[in-house]
């Protein structure tokens, strides 16, 4: 019995160090174990120290087929990696059991790699290998398993066909600025698909802005990956000045057009928001941004425009537009109310002193505009708050203090209709019953009446035999008295004869 006792108790003991052991893999927070003192063997980089020395702007170049292999004994959760240039695929390699996962299908500059979900586990030596070709890295951050800090950007596809508020911005800072309040009210506060589509990515002078424009977007809690338009940055004066540029580079107004009308046809918003048709403070690719958006509204739902992004993703009649300024049927929007999905913060304020702050470069450029003010009722010139409703499928704004004023989010349109299908099921189920329940009850019925019939029917035979019966008894019986009354009549015949004879 001791013995008995003595095993029970060392079983638990295993058990209960075993579970501790196993939770600690996945629960918790991760930590940030970056460094060089992981690489244990490398081929193709230009250098290993500098992917872990914090600056995510500085690139570190490498070859097509460039590896690194990290030892963590902790096992590793997660890699997050920040590319100079957008890369593609890459594999993460498990070396203790020979598995093979790809990442970065998307091809995002920011690209977070879920090692722990992928495998399943946390493998604890890895080889990171990049076989689409030549390209650079600027930082690599490698985590424990847990949850990864909020700073570490998982970006979600953006989501076509069923995006609600698109916005066009046409600088990487434009959306911070003149657009202030629109993206943490609308895409945190409100959780609503937001989608910036950027008319530039700034790389005909510079790759640093595109990372600007996704940190400020993620300090904002924007969450789906902007469209990045490749369209060079230019400072003009018109939009008639632009399209020359443009065109002087190549560039047709056309093309632009098609790119603006592809968005709307790719992504289905419920509301487009666009520039100031004058610029806001003058800036000629604002002009022309803003008005190839009010052409391209007109026409994103006619085929005979753009055939090849129609075929693709259909048409689409953007339900209502908006411009930044725009004189008629004006509308406020208050940015400075408090949010309560950033502790209280004001959206103005998340702009201001989380978003903007990201545009590094920008920053001693436009502070005039954002920076020296408390809230956005207080910004005296090309108001973030301000906006006119160009067009609209589904009538004019009453309240004329929300983008979404007549609208069903493209979420809500789903769970509704979601609701509308369970309801049409669950009745559709209850007809159902009550068919069956009638069909029960008539088959009770038929077999009562059947049972009714087959008794009426019994009772008729029964007559029926009783009437043979007494037929039978009744013919029976006349045959007796037939019989006895022929013998009668024998027997008196015979006693005549006798009678007769003995007179003789």
């Amino acid at each position: 019995m001791k013995k008995l006792l003595g095993s029970l108790i060392a079983l638990l003991l295993v058990l209960g160090l075993a579970v501790p052991a196993h939770a600690a893999e996945t629960a918790g927070d991760a930590r940030n174990v970056s460094g060089a003192g992981l690489v244990t063997a490398h081929s193709g980089f230009s250098s290993v120290n500098r992917l872990f020395d914090t600056f995510t702007i500085t690139p570190v170049q490498f070859a097509d087929h460039a590896s690194l292999v990290l030892n963590c004994p902790e096992g590793i959760g997660s890699l997050y990696l920040i590319f100079d240039l957008e890369y593609g695929s890459f594999t993460v390699t498990d070396e203790d059991s020979g598995e093979r996962k790809t990442f970065g299908q998307n091809g995002f500059l920011h690209e977070f790699a879920d090692l722990r979900q992928a495998f399943g586990y946390a493998p604890e030596r890895i080889t990171l290998s990049f076989d689409s070709g030549a390209g650079a890295l600027n930082e690599l951050g490698v985590y424990t398993p847990g949850a990864v800090p909020d700073s570490v950007q998982i970006w979600e596809t953006p989501k076509d066909c069923e995006t609600d508020i698109v916005l066009f911005s046409t600088h990487g800072d434009d959306e911070q600025l003149f657009f202030a309040g629109l993206l943490p009210y609308y895409a945190a506060e409100r959780e609503l698909q937001v989608q910036v589509v950027y008319l530039t990515d700034h790389r005909n002078l510079t790759n640093v802005r595109a990372h600007e424009m996704l940190n400020g977007l993620w300090a904002v809690g924007v969450r789906s990956y902007p469209v990045f338009g490749t369209y060079p940055d230019l400072m003009t004066r018109s939009a008639d000045q632009t399209r020359q540029l443009f065109e002087n580079q190549g560039i047709t107004e056309a093309e632009v057009l098609g790119f603006v009308v592809e968005q709307l046809r790719r992504f289905h918003p419920l509301v487009a928001v666009g520039h100031d048709l004058e610029g806001e403070y003058g800036h000629g690719q604002h002009m022309f941004y803003a008005d190839l958006l009010t052409r391209a509204v007109q026409i994103s739902d006619d085929p005979s425009f753009f055939p090849a992004s129609a075929e693709t993703y259909g048409l689409w009649d953007v339900p209502k537009t908006y411009l930044h300024l725009y004189p008629d049927n004006e509308i406020r929007l208050d940015w400075d109310q408090p949010l309560s999905s950033f502790g209280g913060m004001t959206a103005f304020q998340v702009t201001q002193k989380l978003g903007f702050p990201c545009h590094e470069t920008q920053y001693w450029d436009f502070a005039w505009y954002i920076s020296y003010v408390d809230s956005a009722a207080a910004i005296p010139d090309y108001n973030p708050g301000e906006y006119g409703l160009y067009r609209s499928t589904v009538g004019q704004d009453v309240r004329k203090n929300d983008f979404m004023e007549n609208l069903k989010s493209h979420a809500q349109r789903k769970a509704e209709e979601e609701a509308a299908r369970l309801a049409a099921e669950e009745e559709a189920r209850r007809q159902e019953q009550l068919r069956q329940e009638e069909l029960r009850k008539a088959e009770e019925e038929r077999l009562r009446l059947e049972a009714i019939h087959r008794e009426k029917e019994r009772q008729r035979l029964e007559l029926q035999q009783e009437a043979a019966e007494r037929e039978l008894q009744r013919r029976q019986q006349l045959t007796v008295w037939a019989f006895a009354g022929a013998l009668t009549v024998l027997l008196l015949l015979g006693a005549v004869v006798a009678f007769l004879d003995r007179r003789k």
